[in-house]
């Protein structure tokens, strides 16, 4: 099974669910990433209100960022892979009357195009679900392309630390990918130190606007890590990004 396959099911499992209960864990799940977007639109894009912006969820699921910003008045797209997750978000924003653009695409691939240019690009915990160094570039690649001149890309992902204790069923090789296993291994993770995520974000052509390493914050990859002491999970990085001028 790939991993495309493995979180396709996994949402298609939830089908059955009624909506009030998946709005609740859906928008509580995305609290946090929410209250980190409100921070960011007030320090860094003042000058535009929620109602005239576009805003763009990648890697989406169900879209819980999203709605919270449609909430606001925001002009919402949501870009993933599986259709199950973006039926079951329409579901959930025409429940509030809200309807987001849905686009379903792999964003690692070098020939993806979205519709539009945003002033908000908010990264729903992907980037840290791309492997490879090609995937990786392609994904930043179209998020440079697709932000405003004076938009935003901001990102919440979990990074490197010296001390990081990985439990039965994972493994961790050199160059910083956990695996998981599936019947067979599967890369599941890509978890860099932070000074080597901040030069791959410099040569994908972006300004670092805000970089912030938190040392105290456990990233939970999986919910097999959720009783894990947080000095010893993935630490996390938040940062702002703006595209670079030619």
């Amino acid at each position: 099974m790939s991993l495309q396959e493995y979180y396709e099911d996994s949402f298609k499992s939830d089908q059955g669910r009624g909506p009030s209960d998946m709005m609740a864990e859906v928008v509580q799940s995305t609290k946090g990433l929410a209250n980190y977007a409100l921070e960011c639109k007030t320090k860094f894009l003042s000058d535009i209100d929620w109602q005239d912006m576009k805003v763009l969820e990648m890697g989406s699921g169900r879209g819980g960022l999203g709605l919270h910003l449609a909430r606001l008045g925001s002009d919402v797209t949501l870009v993933d892979f599986s259709p199950s997750a973006l039926e079951q978000g329409g579901r959930l924003f025409a429940l509030e009357s809200f309807t987001p653009k849905i686009i379903k695409a792999d964003v690692t691939h070098p020939d993806v195009s979205l519709p539009d240019k945003y002033d908000l690009i908010v990264d729903s915990h992907l980037l840290h679900c791309l492997i490879t160094d090609p995937e990786r570039f392609s994904y930043l690649q179209l998020v440079r392309d697709h932000l405003k001149d004076n938009g935003i890309f901001i990102a919440e992902t979990m990074v490197h630390r010296k001390k990081l204790y990985i439990p039965d069923g994972f493994m961790f090789d050199p160059n910083n990918v956990l695996w998981q296993m599936f019947g067979e291994w599967k890369p599941v993770r890509r978890i860099l130190d932070s000074l080597d995520l901040e030069k791959e974000l410099n040569e994908a052509g972006f300004n670092i606007t805000y970089y912030m390493y938190y040392a105290n914050y456990g990233f939970v990859p999986h919910p097999t890590f959720m009783e894990i002491p947080s000095e010893i999970l993935p630490a996390s990085v938040r940062m702002v990004l703006r595209k670079k001028q030619i």
